[in-house]
């Protein structure tokens, strides 16, 4: 009888571990399901997080960055009033006379260059022309003509307001003549210098408008040469310019 009911325990000792191991095996299911849903509910709520701090930090104002303007090519054109500083006298058979004191006149010109990073200075080349009428005793005698090649440079002030206040100084090369019907005129050239002053402002981003004063110390040697008077005598003219001072209103277009 015991023999039987040893017999008879093997299958139900199976049995109970055939069950064990599938208990065992839906346990670790449970386990393994209960790990990823854990994953996917700690992913969702990190994304959430992130997209939290994300919408938080965009809301926030952050400082724009302003790219500070580089080199900028310009060209120019500037006219006005002259006065031409010399002193010239004529020689006849009666003695000598003065030429009246200060030649006005006009000039024109022309400016190519570059501006400073943030506007801070600018160099530029430049051609003036300046003509005015020389007179005797209040007589209109010859005209002189001024060419002026020269190259500029100018500190600019408050770069960054409306209007800019500059002062700069130029140097180059000059030639003066004489333009009349005599037979012989005056010309001279050397090297010329000076300085200028001004107040500019934007009129659009590319185009500015400016006011200003120069002044150009030319070739102060002393020449003669000969003319002729009204009534056709020969006289002798020594001529000397000492400079010439310029009010002008200005253009330029930035490129």
């Amino acid at each position: 009888m015991l023999i039987v009911l040893g017999k008879l325990s093997r299958p139900c000792l199976k049995l109970k571990m055939i069950n064990f191991a599938t208990g065992m095996v839906k346990m670790k299911r449970n386990v393994i399901a209960s790990g990823v849903l854990l994953s996917l509910v700690s992913m969702q709520a990190w994304c959430n997080e992130s997209a939290t701090a994300q919408s938080v930090f965009s809301s926030e104002e952050v400082p724009a960055v302003v790219q500070e303007p580089g080199f900028q090519y310009f060209v120019g054109l500037r006219g006005g009033g002259n006065l031409l500083g010399n002193a010239d006298s004529a020689s006849i058979s009666s003695g000598s006379i003065d030429s009246d004191d200060g030649d006005y006149g006009v000039f024109g010109g022309l400016d190519l260059g570059v501006y400073m990073p943030n506007d801070r200075g600018r160099v530029y080349y430049s051609f003036e022309y300046h003509s005015t009428t020389t007179k005797f005793d209040g007589q209109d005698a010859y005209d002189t003509n001024v060419g002026l090649h020269l190259l500029s440079a100018d500190h600019i002030f408050r770069p960054n307001s409306s209007v800019r206040p500059f002062v700069g100084l130029h140097m180059g090369y000059a030639f003066a003549e004489t333009d009349s019907d005599f037979s012989e005129n005056y010309e001279e050239s050397g090297i010329v210098f000076g300085f200028q002053a001004g107040l500019g402002w934007e009129v659009t981003q590319n185009l500015g408008m400016e006011v200003g004063i120069r002044h150009t110390v030319l070739p102060s040697d002393r020449s003669s040469w000969k003319a002729e008077n009204s009534d056709g005598e020969s006289v002798t003219v020594e001529t000397q310019l000492n400079g010439v001072t310029s009010a002008y209103l200005g253009a330029s277009y930035r490129f």
